[in-house]
């Protein structure tokens, strides 16, 4: 049993590290260790100590890139980690597994050590960067390589196998496993990870023990403690900061995070053997969850069809097949093309049907809402409740640029005049929902005179779609821009000027026609990426 564990979680991993979501996560995690520790004359920060930061000794610089490895990789990490089970049901890989013996719990266990093979294969390249760094800022020659790892091995990682746990459970549980899943995990990922520095929740990122040395090192080197703060999370400081000599956390301090960190794996075990309860080893007797969830796994872009027979479509509706009934070849090119003046009005129809299709009337009702709490926000015309808004369509805009991969939807899309009207009524489907969210602000913004705001509303309600498109035509899968968005936003949240795609940081955000311009360009990519493929196929 464990040797059939092993193999599967090994090849599942082998498999995933060759997908470009990974490199994207991985070089993002190597570029946040070099941001949490930087070597020249950069203002970034992820650790903050108030008006100070600390001298590069292996310790404090494994402790910062490890903390700056917790929060990028619980959110980003996990957009690469679930979705491994919808593509053994989709590649047919799930049927092959559910003729040998292994049960459905070793199965979800094979998932979950593979998941964290992935994330240990990242920290043990940002522990790699964490040592360069060190050795080339020079504030330290001395490498204590035990106080490096350990704030990896003892807060890193066991959030990460938490992380690992939830992904396999949102791939087994219905309505988990698509766009609703991701923005549901962002949530989860604001209320435990960060706040988890303000001290009422769960100790998760280890900060008690951590802010408790430190003060006591700055406490022995005679520094006033009561006015100091900490905080994770990347930020600019401009200041002159002043330096303190903290050698990191020792093997005689590492009892409390070491207990949390254990009681963080026992769980993390549980919650992914838990998803025992959905899944069903896909046995086609419509108990898997993608078979069960109906219109919800369609909607959001993680399911399929249960007919053996066909193959799946990735947006999660049931695949187009090339047979007819009773087995009669269906001919793509005998198909009668649309007529050309109605192609683009029919296909703009097409794409919207194929956003919203299966989505239940809550979701539509909280739409609603969202639209109208913008228009009646008690504090005048701003983009106040606007960025929140903006989050809710993200299932829609999740299942853009990769709807069809091949098989014979691509065959019969060929029948369509032309692959760019295609793009281009996809790209504009997406954009109608951003427009229907972003509009009741854009127009009590300009009515109050704030007009550069209101294009920056705009502008920013085009760049989302574009975005999504690109992603999805890079990626052919939703996982990317599931990942990047919510990184995006909440830079924006958090008034990073130049991530504020909607310009609510005012004089301070990109101005409008460069948000614009950017759109355009992520739009005309994705494009001319589809149209290439087109072409070669």
């Amino acid at each position: 049993m464990v040797t059939r564990i092993g193999a599967l979680a090994l090849a599942d991993f082998r498999e995933r590290r060759r997908r470009p979501g990974y490199l994207v996560v991985l070089l993002g995690t190597l570029a946040l260790g070099l941001l949490a520790a930087p070597v020249g004359d950069s203002r970034w920060e992820v650790f903050q100590v108030t008006d100070l930061h600390g001298r590069y000794t292996s310790g404090y610089v494994g402790t910062v890139t490890a903390l700056g490895g917790a929060v990028w990789l619980s959110l980003a990490g996990f957009g690469i980690a679930r979705g491994t089970i919808g593509r053994d049901e989709q590649s047919g890989v799930g049927r092959l597994l559910a003729a040998t013996p292994l049960s459905r719990v070793g199965y979800l266990a094979g998932k979950f050590v593979s998941n964290l093979l992935l994330f240990g294969s990242m920290l043990l390249a940002l522990a790699g960067t964490a040592l360069a760094v060190q050795l080339i800022k020079g504030d330290s020659d001395r490498v204590d390589a035990v106080r490096l790892l350990l704030p990896y091995v003892l807060v890193t990682l066991p959030l990460l196998a938490a992380v690992a746990g939830c992904a396999v459970l949102f791939d087994t549980v219905p309505g988990l496993r698509g766009g609703l899943g991701a923005a549901v995990w962002f949530v989860v990922w604001l209320v435990l990870v960060l706040g988890a520095q303000a001290g009422g929740g769960p100790d998760l990122l280890g900060m008690r023990r951590i802010t408790a040395s430190i003060r006591e090192v700055l406490a022995a080197g005679g520094r006033p403690v009561d006015g100091v703060e900490f905080g994770v999370g990347l930020t600019a400081d401009n200041r002159v900061l002043g330096t303190f000599d903290w050698p990191g956390l020792g093997p005689g301090e590492a009892f409390g995070p070491a207990a949390t960190g254990v009681l963080l794996v026992g769980t993390a075990v549980g919650i992914a053997l838990i998803g025992a309860l959905w899944f069903r080893r896909f046995d086609g007797s419509g108990a898997h969850p993608a078979a069960g969830a109906g219109g919800v796994i369609g909607a959001f872009g993680a399911g399929r069809a249960t007919d053996p027979t066909g193959p799946a479509d990735p947006a999660g509706g049931a695949a187009a097949s090339s047979a007819g009934p009773a087995g009669f070849a269906l001919d793509p090119t005998r198909l009668t093309a649309p007529r050309q003046g109605r192609i683009g009005f029919d296909a703009l129809l097409g794409e919207l049907r194929i956003l919203v299709r299966g989505q239940r009337l809550w979701w539509a009702g909280v739409a609603v809402l969202a639209m109208a709490a913008a228009a009646v926000a008690p504090d005048g015309p701003s983009h106040a409740v606007l960025p929140f808004a903006m989050l809710w369509p993200m299932p829609l805009w999740s299942r853009m640029g990769h709807r069809a991969d091949g098989g014979s939807i691509d065959q019969l899309l060929g029948a369509c005049p032309s692959p760019l009207r295609r793009g281009l009524a996809g790209l504009l489907a997406g954009i109608l929902p951003a427009l229907a969210v972003a509009a009741v602000p854009a127009l009590r913004l300009a009515g109050a005179g704030q007009v550069r705001a209101a294009a920056g509303a705009l502008a920013g309600a085009l760049l989302i779609p574009a975005l999504a498109l690109l992603c999805g035509s890079l990626t052919r899968g939703p996982r990317m821009f599931q990942t990047v968005y919510p990184l995006l936003w909440y830079g924006m949240v958090n008034h990073v000027s130049g991530l504020d795609f909607l310009g609510a940081s005012g004089s301070r955000a990109p101005a409008p026609l460069a948000v614009a311009g950017l759109a355009t360009a992520l739009a005309a990519a994705a494009l001319a990426l589809d149209a290439i493929r087109h072409a070669v196929r």
